[in-house]
């Protein structure tokens, strides 16, 4: 005997294999209405980094001729398609994509989307009123809606949301 084991050297990708819930690591779920995009992006990019898979995000995996990249595509693309709402999923989702394309396809989904929806939460934000809730209430809905604009790249000064909050008590 040789003192050689007859088990083959793990392959780097084998850790791959035993991720079944990928909740646990990226755990948001991305979702048109919440918009929490740039959350979910650097949750997902960090845990792909950390796995030295990014290169199925970013284009530089030459999955062509290569079945076990393009297993491992394959399961980084069902990733993806974990963390997803039903509603984004279903509008995302294209045959015989690889991860690079679905990656693509999100990234232009949520920035076509930026625009309308900072003008509709900036014109919410400005309408905003008391009404027959209580200050908290009031309050809340106002920091939600702050950051709503703050995850789509709009934030709103702290100075601006007290002018808001004071013209919308009665």
């Amino acid at each position: 005997m040789t003192g050689e084991s007859s088990n083959p050297k793990p392959s780097p990708n084998d850790k791959i294999y035993g991720i079944t819930n990928i909740k646990y690591y990226v755990p948001l779920l991305l979702d048109l209405d919440r918009l929490n995009y740039d959350s979910w992006k650097e949750l997902f990019k960090n845990h792909c980094i950390g796995y030295k898979l990014y290169g199925h995000l970013d284009g530089s995996a030459k999955i062509e001729d290569d079945s076990e990249c393009e297993k491992v595509d394959n399961i980084v693309k069902q990733w993806l398609y974990g963390t997803l709402t039903q509603s984004v999923l279903q509008s995302i989702l294209k045959p015989n994509a690889i991860t690079t394309d679905v990656w693509k396809t999100i990234e232009d989904l949520f920035h076509e989307n930026k625009e309308p929806k900072a003008m509709e939460l900036d014109d919410e934000l400005c309408s905003i009123t008391i009404g027959d809730s209580i200050f908290m209430e009031y309050y809340i809905r106002i920091e939600s809606i702050s950051d709503l604009l703050a995850n789509i790249g709009s934030p709103v000064s702290k100075r601006n949301l007290v002018i808001y909050a004071i013209n919308g008590l009665s």
